[in-house]
């Protein structure tokens, strides 16, 4: 008898067949998937790489300029001073210009963006050491800007303090009274509650810890990036491009035909050819220093100004209103037709302020 032939066996291998068949094309689509994407990465890592190269040579391209240039604008190089802090391992540096010889000292800082410097008060500074009051003017390059030394990393409000502190206590030797824009602002007056002893009078700009605050999300989120070496150096050489410095530094003008051409250029060069001048652009494009001043400002018992900018955009004019209603004692007041840096707007009136309230 012949052994019957099971229907099972060919039902099995017709239905086997397709599967196996979609099996194999299902491999070969995923294998078509890896090549696609091993060649996209390989085309990205090939384009970083070209942007690296590019932006590498335009760096050292810019370097061999700056090598090859005079000595930077402003103020000569040998008339300024140099602080070295005792107290910090680091190399911590302030670079400062004194000048009249009085007995009153008048320290002022200078805003944080990229490419400050005490540059920014040198008119107010020099006509003020000139009165017959007998001013002790000190120009100040806070650590990581201008003149001082560069910093590793970018610093915390409560560093900058700190090592203001040993500044004052250091070269001066008495207390002052600090004029401060922005975030230097916010500095002067967590130095007033953390050393009382250092102040006489508070003259400050726009404090951005009264208005903005701390730094948010999305000024932070550019440490990580610019700790990138390539994606980094990119952000940065585009970030200190003329273009966009200049773009900068008419939003904090009101009128761009005030902005004077001497410290324009002197901006941009500090910006990206100064000493540290990436961790400086990252310090300050992340706000790195920014604190709440708002309680320090509240608990404020030395004789104060404060002025706002009338078209402040960036810390705008309402914030004055709310320091009223947390300060009965010092003064306010709104500058008329200025944005960021009234006292480079309108130096003249800012001038016969400052000195009615010293």
């Amino acid at each position: 008898m012949e052994p019957m032939k099971s229907a099972f066996s060919f039902a099995s291998m017709e239905s086997y067949e397709p599967i196996h068949e979609e099996n194999i094309r299902k491999k070969q689509k995923h294998i078509k998937r890896k090549k696609r994407r091993k060649r996209t990465a390989l085309a990205a890592l090939s384009t970083v790489g070209a942007a690296g190269l590019v932006c590498t040579a335009l760096f050292l391209k810019g370097r061999r300029k700056e090598r090859n240039e005079a000595a930077p604008l402003g103020v000569p190089l040998d008339t300024y001073e140099v602080w070295k802090s005792d107290k910090a391992s680091d190399g911590t540096t302030i670079a400062y210009e004194k000048q009249g010889s009085g007995h009153y000292p008048v320290v002022f800082l200078h805003g944080m963006y990229p490419g400050a410097d005490r540059e920014e008060w040198r008119h107010i500074a020099a006509e003020l050491a000139k009165t017959d009051v007998g001013y002790d003017v000190y120009g100040v390059d806070l650590p990581g800007f201008g003149q001082s030394a560069p910093i590793a990393k970018p610093w915390t409000a409560y560093r900058y303090v700190n090592v203001l502190h040993d500044f004052l206590q250091d070269v001066v030797q008495k207390s002052v009274a600090v004029v401060a824009v922005g975030i230097s602002a916010d500095i002067a007056l967590m130095l007033s509650l953390l050393h009382p002893e250092d102040i006489q009078k508070l003259v400050l700009i726009a404090p951005e810890g009264i208005g903005r605050g701390f730094a948010t999300k999305a000024d932070v989120r550019h440490l990580k990036w610019m700790g990138c070496p390539l994606v980094g150096l990119s952000a940065f050489l585009y970030g200190t491009s003329k273009k966009r410095i200049r773009a900068m530094v008419e939003t904090m003008f009101y009128e761009k035909e005030r902005i004077p051409a001497d410290f324009l250029q002197r901006v941009m060069q500090n910006a990206r050819h100064q000493k540290g001048a990436r961790v400086c652009y990252t310090q300050c494009i992340s706000r790195f220093a920014a604190c709440s001043s708002v309680y320090a400002f509240q608990e404020l018992s030395h004789p104060f100004l404060l002025i706002w900018g009338e078209k402040n955009e960036k810390n705008p004019p309402i914030h004055l209103e709310e320091a009223e209603q947390m300060q009965e004692k010092g003064e306010f007041m709104l500058f008329e037709h200025t944005a960021e840096l009234p006292h480079m707007e309108n130096p003249k009136g800012f001038l016969q302020i400052l000195q009615n309230f010293l």
